[in-house]
């Protein structure tokens, strides 16, 4: 319901009021932690031209007033109005999981680029338009729907047929993509993270799900709505329930509609065969780790389900080089391997781990911390680490206002039966970590940076601090080299 001026001109959609800027519509929504209708009065300070709110706020006369069941809902369909309805002009994936969603999307990307089709994507690391790149520096993997809108318009401005999407839990409950129409929706695995935040696995399960559901009514594009699904995932029955039109598995065996054969794994990546719904293609992936082969197998159901011709996949996955921050291999000429990964849940620790350990030939030492993040299971990071590795460095990652020693007594608590200075040490600040762990290194070994991955920055009580993890490695690697 309008209230006001109906011919009132809107320059722009804003969600928080401190951005607003003249002309704007405020949507005034409630967020995990600030209700944006407690701001209305901030946003027309600043010259919003308009108010959305789904309850009865004081609004200063002679501004106009849409009211709404859901701020959530009508922030995602006002944008892509605003906006234009970009996605209806893309083929659309939207791509979903706990692990390995970035790595997807990315790969996707790729090989739509390598395949001729020009294509954007939008991760938690970067937005890409069209093989241009900038880096994701919102703290969100899928950002509000104003800004999911706008990159969308980019997209379509740039000339792209095609985008990948990484969509969070978060994103598909609170409706930030809502208003994409998506043509695939393609899912990695449902593990136990943000627990906090979904009640319950079978929640959070349910959340992933809507992906399936925002695809199969989507508007139509001449695309099948497709949904690629991970047939060995403890998530496939469920998810195999929800209608679409067509549904693609991928897994390790035979039973899937994507899956490998003639498997070859090494250190650096792996070759195979790899049988497809539409033939098959020979493989060679260098990038290492067996759940990489998993995204490899759900980045070309993505990409056969878009068009692309299944030679060009195979030829797409051999030429990808791997994502910022994701077993990232730093390579200095040093006789041990280093690698970043931005494994900072106990389940994906536990999983970069136990995919470097049948490549290390000595020890495998790993250095994390635990975020202040309540979700986080700290003392299940202290177990994985135990478990999997051979000596463990605890350290800081993303501390906040807490005290970065707390946090790590609580990782310590879940390594029962190891012995610190014999199997762990406990060394807070970061960069003296990264050197320990680099310091002790001998030949043979293999030293895993968790946690940190792509991201720029350290989140500390000071506030934002600048950080890269590659960068220090680097450091260190080369202070190492210099007096051996």
């Amino acid at each position: 319901m309008l209230e006001g001026d109906p011919e009132v001109e809107i320059t722009g959609i804003a969600y928080d009021s401190r951005r607003v800027s003249p002309g704007d519509l405020f949507v005034a929504v409630h967020g995990l932690h600030v209700d944006g209708h407690h701001y209305v009065g901030d946003a027309v300070a600043k010259g919003a031209a308009a108010i959305a709110l789904e309850r009865r706020v004081e609004v200063p006369k002679g501004v106009s007033v849409l009211r709404m069941p859901s701020t959530r809902i009508g922030l995602a369909e006002l944008s892509a109005e605003f906006y234009g309805r970009p996605s209806r002009r893309l083929k659309l994936a939207g791509v979903t999981g706990t692990d390995g969603k970035t790595t997807v999307t990315h790969m996707a990307e790729h090989v739509l680029q390598a395949s001729g089709v020009v294509a954007g994507a939008m991760s938690t690391v970067a937005f890409k338009v069209s093989g241009r790149e900038v880096d994701n520096v919102s703290g969100q993997t899928t950002t509000e729907a104003p800004d999911v809108q706008a990159w969308l318009a980019r997209m379509v401005e740039a000339g792209a047929a095609c985008a990948v999407i990484e969509a969070t839990s978060h994103a598909l409950v609170q409706e930030r993509v809502r208003a994409c129409d998506f043509d695939i929706a393609a899912f990695t695995n449902v593990g136990h993270d943000h627990l906090d935040y979904h009640a319950t696995w079978e929640e959070y399960l349910e959340a992933k799900a809507r992906l399936i559901d925002l695809t199969a009514r989507a508007a139509d594009k001449g695309v099948e709505k497709t949904a690629v699904l991970n047939r060995d995932d403890p998530s496939y029955e469920h998810l195999a329930r929800r209608p679409i039109p067509r549904r693609w598995t991928y897994g390790m065996t035979t039973a899937s509609d994507l899956h490998p054969l003639d498997l070859a794994i090494t250190g650096s990546g792996s070759r195979f065969r790899m049988k497809t719904p539409l033939g098959e293609t020979d493989v060679t992936l260098n990038v290492p780790a067996r759940f990489n082969i998993y995204n490899a197998l759900c980045a070309a159901g993505v990409c056969l389900a878009l068009g692309v011709a299944v030679e060009d996949v195979g030829r797409g996955l051999a030429g990808f080089e791997g994502v910022r921050g994701r077993l990232e291999p730093v390579d200095l000429g040093q006789d041990f391997r280093v690698y970043i990964d931005f494994a900072h849940a106990a389940g994906s620790l536990a999983s970069a781990l136990a995919e470097l350990r049948p490549f290390t030939r000595e020890r495998l030492i790993v250095v994390f911390g635990s975020t202040a993040r309540s979700d986080h299971d700290r003392p299940g990071m202290g177990r994985a680490a135990a478990e999997f590795s051979d000596f463990f460095i605890i350290t800081t990652d993303d501390p906040l206002s807490e005290d970065p020693s707390e946090i790590a007594r609580d990782v310590q608590a879940g390594a029962e039966g190891k012995a610190p200075g014999l199997d762990f040490e406990v060394v807070i600040d970061r960069r003296a970590a990264i050197r320990r762990a680099i310091e002790i290194a001998r030949p043979g070994d293999t030293v895993l940076l968790a946690g940190k991955g792509h991201e720029r920055s350290m989140r500390t009580a000071r506030g934002s601090e600048p950080w890269d993890e590659r960068a220090e490695a680097e450091a260190a690697i080369r202070e190492r080299l210099a007096v051996s």
